[in-house]
């Protein structure tokens, strides 16, 4: 019987259906850091900034060589240690069905193909086998310093992101009726996800609610408005126009499913790579999804123009540097963009950590914008979370970007940084990636109305206007950080 590692909720180890003692908080954090990365080196730096952040002991790198020294007591089985050293750091070895979330990852990956092939009885089952692995938040309990952070964040979102692709399926399979009462839980939950409120929109329809439908699409909208600053996009507004005229397209007749259980037209993609192998690459790798739709591909700035005008897609994928200068096409097509189609998302793709260009593409704007670096996008889930934000009207920062800002800015003297307390610089560092407050909570583990007291005190201590719309708090803090001239006043506290 296989040792199991659980990390999908409380971290866990099995043996034979016994748990294993994992010892010292310590201990426990460097296990996980392990498990995030199975099968990966670690090195022994990363892991003592997981542990203690900015301000490590003197003592660390001792420290961490026990912890991996008794985590080796306590996980090795019939005189095999799991754990083995690298040069400067260690690799954790596992197989896949041992590990919680590689079992989730290879069952959504399944699901997807079989999605795809149009078998989505199927593709339902796996998914909600997948579901079933979850426990409760990733790591519950445990709080990285580091940027064990945002792969926590990114495992959660995948939890969301299977949700409703099993909704998806209930809805192309005509279980319209079975998934309301669920949906109503999960757009309350989760109040900015623009897809979560298309899918109850269709099924409200589809129960012959009709006049609920336009209701909730208003409440969408007005929700929208009030806490980001925009109109529902493209797909949503679609969906709304197509309920007010009864389009039979939004019917579900017996026996007839969409062939990819989409609930709600796709979100529309241009992709613009000017090397063919990448542009392929994602190409089919995007099309997997069964809510996005590549309608063009192009290897230029002029020919994306042109794409644009053409298919008045949702959103833009665009590598920073393409022809036919090969220096910052992506970033003069995103502002092009903003004033000829401002309702078409823009998320840039580059190499470049200096933050000057996620400046640029920010400045007039975050709305709708995400910056991402190349080498961070580990998977295709990574870059369609940020296609999906962007297209819902949000903004995307890499958080190296961010760290890149927060450290320059903090070095300097008097800095303002220097006041902000330890969480205040957390909830600055995730709100600055483009995060609403229910997302900042999750990923810190505080209440929203502890993020929300903390974002108030930022601005205050900042000397920021205050902003209650998430994409003009990104522009603020991006400006803020980059030392470009933001608009500053004392913040005013809202009742």
């Amino acid at each position: 019987m296989l040792v199991e590692y659980r990390i999908l909720g409380p971290l866990e180890v099995v043996d034979e259906g016994e748990p294993v003692a994992l010892g010292r908080l310590k201990e426990r954090l460097v296990l996980a850091v392990l498990l995030l990365h199975a099968n990966e080196f670690v090195s022994r730096e990363r892991l003592i900034d997981e542990l203690w952040g900015e301000s490590p002991p003197p003592t660390a790198r001792k420290a961490v060589n026990v912890y991996v020294s008794q985590l080796r007591k306590a996980l090795a089985r019939n005189g095999v240690d799991p754990i083995t050293t690298a040069d400067g750091g260690y690799r954790f070895e596992i197989d896949s069905q041992e590990l919680d979330a590689a079992r989730m990852q290879q069952l959504l990956a399944s699901a997807r193909e079989r999605t795809a092939a149009g078998k989505l009885e199927a593709a339902g089952e796996l998914l909600s086998e997948a579901l079933t692995l979850w426990r409760g938040p990733t790591l519950a309990g445990l709080l990285l310093e580091s940027h064990g952070r945002d792969e926590v964040s990114r495992l959660d979102g995948l939890r969301l992101t299977a949700l409703m692709d099993r909704i998806d399926c209930d809805l192309a399979l005509g279980r319209h009726e079975d998934v309301l009462g669920e949906l109503q839980v999960l757009v309350g939950e989760h109040p900015l996800r623009e897809r979560l409120r298309a899918q109850l929109l269709l099924a409200l329809y589809r129960a012959d609610r009709q006049a609920e439908a336009l209701d909730a699409y208003q409440q969408t909208r007005d929700v929208l408005v009030e806490e980001l600053g925009v109109e529902p996009g493209p797909a949503l507004q679609r969906l709304q126009k197509g309920i007010l005229s009864q389009d039979p397209a939004l019917e579900l007749p017996a026996g007839t499913a969409s062939p990819k259980g989409a609930a709600f037209p796709p979100t529309r993609l241009v992709l613009a790579e000017d090397h063919y192998l990448l542009r392929e690459g994602m190409r089919r790798l995007l099309e997997t999804n069964s809510d996005l739709e590549v309608v063009a591909v192009c290897d230029g700035l002029d020919s994306l123009l042109a794409a644009v005008e053409a298919e008045r897609p949702d959103v833009v994928v665009t590598d920073i540097r393409m022809p036919p200068g090969n220096l910052d096409e992506g970033i003069r097509a995103a502002d092009r963009l903003r004033v000829e189609h401002p309702d078409v998302g823009v998320v840039v793709l580059s190499q470049y950590l200096e933050p000057a260009y996620a400046l640029a593409l920010f400045e007039a704007g975050t709305e709708r914008r995400a910056y991402l670096l190349k080498e961070r996008v580990h998977d295709v889930g990574q870059l369609v979370a940020a296609i999906r934000a962007v297209a819902e009207g949000g903004s995307v920062v890499d958080p190296k970007v961010v760290e890149a800002l927060v450290a320059e800015k903090t070095r300097r003297e008097h800095s303002p940084l220097n006041e902000l307390t330890p969480r205040e610089r957390d909830v600055l560092r995730e709100m600055a990636e483009g995060k609403n407050n229910a997302a900042i909570a999750e990923a810190l583990r505080l209440s929203e109305r502890t993020v929300e007291k903390a974002i108030h005190s930022i601005f205050l201590k900042l000397g920021l206007a205050w902003e209650p719309a998430v994409h003009k708090r990104v522009k603020a803090v991006i400006l803020y950080l980059s030392g470009t001239d933001a608009e500053t006043r004392p913040a005013e506290r809202s009742s």
